[in-house]
């Protein structure tokens, strides 16, 4: 490697800082997978239960 190259500048990306289009904020995103996914365990050990 040649110590005379630097890397390329980071260019600002500013589109990168932007709320998600759903939902409005990535904390939302977040709460709604989290509890999307204690949905699909308390469902799934209600069936086990039931069907066991």
């Amino acid at each position: 490697m040649n110590p005379s190259s630097s890397p390329a500048p980071v260019e600002k990306r500013p589109e990168l800082d932007d709320a998600p289009p759903l939902l409005g904020s990535w904390r939302n995103i977040y709460l709604l997978v989290v509890g999307v996914f204690v949905l699909f365990v308390v469902l799934s050990a209600a069936l086990t239960w039931v069907y066991s």
